[in-house]
């Protein structure tokens, strides 16, 4: 009866005639229903007046029900007959039937045909918001029952949660959590318990309430004729009832067509897109977090996807959508980015010339078949304050591959183009841009005896990216040059040493033992320490347990003494590379001090009255002096620019030990610092250059006044000159435990600019390039197993953020 109404209240157009009356051609759609003569290839079929025809790309696919909304498909090779057959068995028939005859009003908008919904209009905005959002829903997916209560929540086209229609809470429906939790809410919603009153009859029963595919369609959904976008329905808003419990349809609106479409009720569209912008934001955030704490503690990737894991992720954040390996991975790729990028961005920005050190790390474990290097910047910015920064970390070394690697490690791809010191090193250079700033490169022994790293500086002084010549260039690790010189007599230690540690510790209880330890308050050694610091140590719980209770007989005094004589060879060693590689990143000025001890006793011990250990240091003393004569001149150089001390101090250390023989460092020594000085005025000298160039070209050719400026600049350059002079021959500074050569420098910088620009750079010259924690370790630096067979782009991204946060 109800569409007889409509065809009386609407003049249908016949075929080949023209109306008149433009105003009065419309085309219909009440909730589903639409006039047949739209649709001629159904037009001989009656049924399509009890369903509302579905489009999809321009072709009718599904039939809506328009008394129970269950959808049938409907193709053009199916029929209509299953559409009569549910007719006689439509349950909710005759109870919309009752329902319509209390109101004759019917929703529904009318649109002229003529003139398409504008551009601008607030409707055409929202379904071009939501149109790839039909294509992208397959009635398939809502056979639950639990959809009923429920309506879906879409981002991007992928259904992402659900509201519950009765508490409007959102909870999670993507394809992986399942609908078991929507099932559960339901039983303990208290707005479903309170609506569950008023379910009378009149009102709302389970078989008049729409079902989810059909409140989908007309939520999300335009209409579409003939595939094109005609008329948007939003009939679910009929669904909506007031607070007070009112459920009578609102009246329909026709609008005549010279009168613009009516704005819809968008506001809450609106709250769920802002909704899920805050969401997707909130995620991000959450994720980028994950990706720190997992960078930072070193965690695998493979942690978002364990089941305790995503359990707890998804009790804070129900919504919330899981992370996978892949996902983590790109998050954390993504912040090595977004923070390289800012580091980049100050060092660009600074004037300081740049320090590198080159270290080799291992994958943890057994037989490692591949070596990495790391390379780290060391600077001082504007501040006056150290940094020490790992800028890239790369292939140093691979054995060949096999099919077990090609499994297990993605680095056996890596090609060899890409690995070698050279390559890693000058990729780093290019990347940070810090061919002009280069000073020196500290390196272990397998980087710094390499023939990629002879060739790397031969290329750049080449270049000439380095200072005097590269004489600062390709410096020798400390710690390194230390462990090697004591491993040289590995043997002959253990020898003299070894039983009698050994015999002591038997000897010891574990509470007396444990009580000495205490006492002594020295770090115990790691579990993976050098054999070196294990011995080292326990001959210091000898000798303190010797001093405390001297009536124990447990060792001779023979022995003794050669404990003693060894334990303090051990001792000068460990402290040398405890200040050297310290975590507090010390300034260059130390570094010949402590490495003066170290020849200092290996001196002494050289003229002990045991004739074994004599010969023993002989052997050490070989290999320093070695070193000694390779390093020397970056060592005093600093101690040079340390106010308290100056070339005096180096004149008076080298003058005992060589005697006439140290004129010949000395002079080197001078040299050096007086060609490095002219060289950093030559740079500034060309500064000003260009300065006055680019004046002159401004001023009058005839400028009477031109001699006058080239004077000035002569004599700037003499007073630059004599900058040196003038701090070598004021007095020293006087000793103090507190002294921060840094703060001086800074204080003193207008003064001395051009040595404090010196000294800005040399100071922050390392002697370590291994950190500290990994000094006193057997397998030094390593990388956790299970980020061994990541890429070597991930594995970077892992360890130079890991750094940065720190």
């Amino acid at each position: 009866m109800e569409h007889t109404l409509i065809r009386n209240a609407v003049e249908h157009p016949v075929p080949g005639k023209h109306e008149e009356d433009n105003s009065m051609k419309v085309e219909v759609a009440f909730d589903g229903v639409h006039s047949p003569f739209r649709y001629r290839h159904k037009k001989r079929s009656k049924v399509w007046e009890e369903y509302k025809p579905i489009f999809l790309n321009g072709k009718v696919q599904y039939a809506e029900c328009l008394y129970c909304h269950n959808r049938l498909s409907c193709k053009d090779s199916n029929g209509t007959s299953h559409l009569w057959r549910h007719q006689k068995i439509c349950p909710g028939k005759e109870e919309v039937a009752q329902r319509r005859e209390k109101d004759s009003y019917f929703s529904c908008v009318l649109v002229n045909e003529n003139n398409p919904v504008p551009p601008n209009d607030p409707v055409n905005a929202i379904i071009k918001e939501t149109l790839g959002d039909i294509n992208s829903a397959t009635p398939s997916r809502f056979t639950s029952k639990v959809w009923k209560e429920f309506t879906p929540i879409y981002v991007e086209g992928k259904l992402q949660a659900a509201d519950c229609i009765h508490c409007h809470k959102r909870l999670s429906a993507n394809k992986f959590g399942g609908r078991s939790h929507l099932s559960r809410h339901l039983i303990t919603c208290s707005g479903r318990r309170g609506r569950g009153q008023i379910h009378q009859k009149g009102l709302f029963y389970p078989s008049s309430m729409p079902n989810l595919k059909s409140r989908m369609q007309d939520e999300l959904s335009p209409a579409l004729t003939n595939g094109k976008v005609q008329i948007a329905e939003y009939s679910s808003k009929l669904l909506r009832t007031s607070i007070s419990g009112d459920s009578t349809p609102k009246p329909i609106q026709v609008v005549p067509a010279q009168h613009p479409l009516p704005t819809p009720d968008c506001t809450n569209l609106e709250k769920q897109r802002t909704s899920f912008m805050a969401t997707s934001a909130s995620q991000e955030t959450s994720c980028t977090e994950l990706a720190r704490m997992i960078i930072l503690h070193g965690y695998p990737l493979s942690i978002v996807e364990h089941e305790e894991i995503r359990r707890f992720v998804k009790n804070l954040d129900p919504v919330g959508n899981a992370v996978s390996r892949t996902c983590m991975e790109e998050h954390c790729l993504t912040l090595f980015q977004k923070e390289k990028a800012n580091l980049k961005g100050k060092m660009a920005n600074s004037s300081q010339r740049i320090s590198l050190s080159a270290s080799i790390w291992t994958p943890d474990g057994s037989e490692p078949t591949v070596n990495y290097l790391c390379l780290t910047a060391h600077y001082i910015d504007e501040d006056w304050k150290v940094h020490r920064i790992i800028i890239k970390f790369g292939m140093f070394w691979s054995a060949p591959t096999d099919v077990e690697r090609m499994i297990h490690s993605m680095e056996a791809c890596v090609p060899q183009s890409e690995c070698g010191s050279y390559h890693v090193i000058w990729d780093a250079i290019r990347d940070w841009n810090l061919d002009q700033k280069l000073l020196s490169l500290t390196s272990v022994g397998d980087v710094k005896n390499n023939t990629d790293t002879s060739l790397l500086k031969a290329m750049l002084k080449e270049k000439k990216c380095l200072p005097i010549g590269g004489k600062l260039y390709n410096v020798s690790c400390v710690d390194y040059v230390l462990n090697s010189i004591v491993f040289k007599v590995q043997s002959d230690m253990l020898r003299l040493v070894g039983d009698i540690v050994m015999d002591f510790l038997v000897s010891l209880t574990q509470e007396l033992l444990l009580q000495v330890i205490t006492q002594m308050g020295l770090k115990c050694p790691q579990e993976d320490a050098k054999w070196w610091h294990r011995l080292y140590f326990r001959l210091e719980v000898l000798l303190h347990f010797k001093k405390s209770s001297p009536c124990d007989e447990g060792v001779s005094p023979e022995d003794m003494k050669i404990a003693e004589s060894v334990c303090k060879i051990l001792r000068t060693f460990y402290r040398a590379i405890e200040a050297i590689s310290g975590p507090s990143s010390p300034t260059a000025n130390i570094y010949f001090n402590e490495m003066w001890k170290v020849r200092t006793v290996l001196q002494e011990e050289a003229l002990n009255d045991n004739r074994e250990i004599a010969t023993m240091v002989m052997v050490m003393q070989e290999a320093f002096n070695e070193y000694w004569q390779n390093s020397y001149l970056w060592l005093a150089i600093p101690v040079v620019l340390d106010p308290r001390f100056k070339f005096s101090f180096i004149e008076f250390r080298l003058k005992r030990a060589f005697g006439t023989d140290s004129a010949s460092y000395l002079s080197v020594i001078r040299e050096t610092v007086r060609e490095l000085f002219n060289e950093y005025c030559n740079s500034l000298n060309q500064v000003n250059a260009i300065v006055s160039n680019s004046l002159s070209l401004v001023a009058d050719d005839s400028d009477s006044l031109e001699d006058w400026d080239q004077h000035l600049h002569e004599q700037a350059s003499n007073q630059l000159s004599s900058e040196l002079d003038d701090y070598l021959e004021d007095g020293l500074v006087p000793r103090k435990d507190d002294f921060d050569i840094l703060n001086w420098w800074m204080n003193h910088t207008k003064k001395y600019p051009t040595l404090a620009t010196i000294a800005r750079d040399i100071l922050a010259m390392p002697a370590s390039a291994v950190p500290f924690e990994a000094a006193f370790s057997s397998s030094g630096p390593v990388i956790p197993k299970h980020h061994s067979t990541l890429s070597i782009r991930t594995i970077e991204a892992l360890v130079c953020t890991r750094d940065w946060m720190r």
